[in-house]
């Protein structure tokens, strides 16, 4: 069976923010888009490989912003790129205990993205939680 092509979906209040905190603050490339009345209404990001679908509420979704989480496990040779890009733009994150001392992106509607990154670069984050 070949892998299947699975993406995680966002809910989001504004997609034209969210597109503008994804690709200008966290650094994603847009991937597509679809937009309704001028306007991107769902959108496909996508980071070192991951993929991520943003789709702008309505009414039967109004409930769904900002409930999203989804966890990206690193392996050793991606943690130091990964560091270094979270650095190099500024980008705000969180560390708290999830199993493991993981790291965390919120969007602008509170949906979470979880990093976990290998055991040497977790005491890291132990030590930066331990101090908090």
């Amino acid at each position: 069976m070949h892998n299947l092509a699975a993406r995680t979906v966002f809910f989001v209040k504004d997609a034209e923010q969210a597109l503008s905190f994804y690709t200008a603050t966290l650094g994603f490339a847009l991937d597509w888009t679809h937009q309704e009345q001028g306007r991107a209404f769902v959108f496909q990001v996508s980071l070192s490989g991951f993929q991520l679908i943003l789709n702008q509420t309505e009414d039967w979704t109004q409930g769904r912003a900002g409930h999203g989480r989804v966890f990206i496990g690193l392996e050793d040779d991606q943690a130091e790129g990964f560091l270094r890009h979270i650095k190099d733009n500024g980008i705000k994150t969180t560390i708290c205990h999830w199993g493991e001392p993981t790291l965390v992106i919120h969007d602008l509607d509170g949906n979470e993205l979880f990093f976990w990154l290998p055991e040497r670069d977790r005491a890291n984050l132990e030590a930066k939680l331990a101090a908090v």
